[in-house]
């Protein structure tokens, strides 16, 4: 590819190419004009061109300089940029192990001004806001997720209005911080510092309901490295602003906040696992005999299903086995006497059906006894015991009370149950979760799950935030009026006229 060869374009203009490319001794030129081997003469439009020597003057040694340079440019394959000039590869500041390194004298003194007390809370907290996001490589998932967040929590997120633009002269002399202040997209609203704002600054509370009820209503929560990685993006901010001494007056709220941070972790994951395990066989057996969701959903018998991936649901021979072996667990005397008189006589039956929320008190895994009985037994799982009380949903409507009631605050009383779950989905329970669920209590003593609609963390609640997030302060228009006659004739000057000549 370094030798070189000149071809003519037919226009007075001359042609680098390669030999390399080219692969040939002699070329033709566009007029069938021939150039042979260097070092001979060169034939060129009827004119004889001798190579030039070696003592030839300045002109003809810059002139082949340039024809080389120019042929290797051609040649040249474009190169792409190295990862590192493209910025991948580089550090997002929520890697696993990252810490903010330490602050500066310099940045010491500026942060002592810019997040001085004497600075509203809205405004220091806008600052750290802004600087947090110019200091971190937020991809579009964390973004949407930040944003989010800050949106939940009374920040609103937008361009930033009335700024005319931003070019590259007015961002010539601006360092990184300044930069970030007049990009910035998220802003804090004076209102909220106001004595009578309906708002309170509360870092705990906020995140609580962001994690137990927003999050998983805007992002997947289906595998565990999901919801590490989510809360990872608040867990840092919270970092941030612990780091850079934002708010002091707040600092025990943040760290708690940060406590949530790691209780969610665990809760959420344990959440997800437990509705795909519940309700367990136990419960679907009984749903099954008893008219329940799982009656009729049985479809092992069916010749379509037969080679299909797909839970083919409980028969009710296996059904009334997992149940009799379910009573010889954990029934105690009455409700074996009971089961077994009134099944002789086709009396079993449910007598209350229950759909509320429930809240987990305690997790009885089966003791030595039980797994004895169930060795005995190949194919069924030992039994555990769940104990529950009603809770109320906060995301529903209110308690219907009496007038009474509601004059003296009184609430209805919380009603325990013990329900009967398989060790195997207890594992995935918690003291203090909380569901929603459909339950049936049979004749003979016994109360099962029929459906369960949704789980939820020991520290789920739904905040008026939701309904805030999009609202905007509505505006008075009063409807128009009606224009006068008169008043129209003035406004369209002759028009009045031109009309009254169009009738005559």
């Amino acid at each position: 590819m370094e030798n070189q060869v000149d071809q003519s374009t037919g226009d007075g203009t001359i042609e680098t190419k390669a030999l390399g490319e080219l692969n040939l001794n002699t070329v033709n030129d566009h007029q069938g004009n021939s150039c042979t081997e260097a070092g001979k003469t060169v034939n060129w439009g009827g004119q004889d061109i001798e190579p030039a020597d070696e003592n030839d003057g300045p002109d003809q040694e810059d002139n082949k300089s340039v024809a080389t340079s120019a042929a290797v440019t051609a040649t040249k394959k474009r190169k792409k940029k190295p990862k590192s000039k493209r910025g991948l590869g580089k550090p997002t500041g929520f890697e696993e192990y990252y810490v903010d390194p330490p602050i500066t004298p310099a940045e010491y003194e500026e942060e002592r001004h810019i997040y001085d007390s004497s600075r509203t809370f809205s405004e220091r907290i806008e600052t750290a806001i802004q600087r947090y996001k110019a200091k971190r490589n937020l991809d579009s998932e964390r973004k949407n997720l930040f944003d989010k967040y800050m949106s939940y929590g009374g920040v609103d997120s937008g361009p930033k209005m009335f700024s005319g633009g931003l070019d590259a002269t007015a961002l010539e002399d601006k360092n990184a911080a300044e930069i970030a202040t007049m990009t910035a997209t998220n802003f804090v609203s004076t209102d909220k510092d106001e004595s009578d704002a309906q708002f309170v600054v509360d870092f705990n509370g906020c995140l609580k309901g962001f994690l137990s009820s927003r999050l998983r209503q805007c992002f997947d929560l289906y595998t565990e490295k999901n919801i590490k990685s989510h809360i990872a993006v608040i867990r840092n901010f919270l970092n941030y602003i612990l780091h850079h001494d934002v708010c002091p007056e707040y600092k025990d709220d943040i760290n708690a906040a940060r406590a949530t941070c790691d209780l969610a972790e665990k809760q959420l994951w344990c959440c997800t696992l437990a509705a795909a395990w519940m309700t367990g066989d136990f419960n679907i057996a009984c749903s099954t005999l008893f008219g329940g969701y799982y009656e009729h959903l049985y479809v092992g018998d069916q010749d379509w299903a037969k080679g299909i991936d797909l839970d083919p649901g409980m028969s009710p021979d296996t059904a009334r086995k997992v149940l009799k072996a379910g009573l010889a667990a954990q029934g105690t005397d009455e409700i074996i006497q009971a089961f077994k008189s009134q099944t002789s006589r086709k009396e079993a039956r449910v007598v209350t059906t229950t759909s509320t929320g429930f809240e987990v008190l305690e997790l009885i895994f089966a003791d030595q006894d039980v797994l004895a009985l169930y060795e005995k037994v190949p194919g069924r799982k030992p039994l555990g015991k769940m104990k529950v009380q009603t809770w109320y949903n906060p995301a529903l409507p209110s308690e219907d009370l009496t007038e009474e009631e509601e004059a003296v605050g009184v609430s209805k009383p919380a009603k325990q149950y013990e329900l009967w779950l398989e060790d195997e989905v207890l594992e995935h329970c918690f003291v203090g979760m909380k569901f929603v669920a459909v339950i049936r209590e049979l004749s003979f003593g016994v109360t099962y799950f029929d459906t369960v609609t949704g789980i939820y963390c020991s520290f789920y609640d739904v905040l008026p935030n939701e309904r805030m997030i999009g609202w905007r302060e509505h505006v008075y228009l009063p409807p128009r009026e009606k224009i006068r006659q008169g008043d129209e004739a003035e406004e369209h000057g002759n028009n009045g006229d031109v009309n009254a000549s169009l009738e005559d």
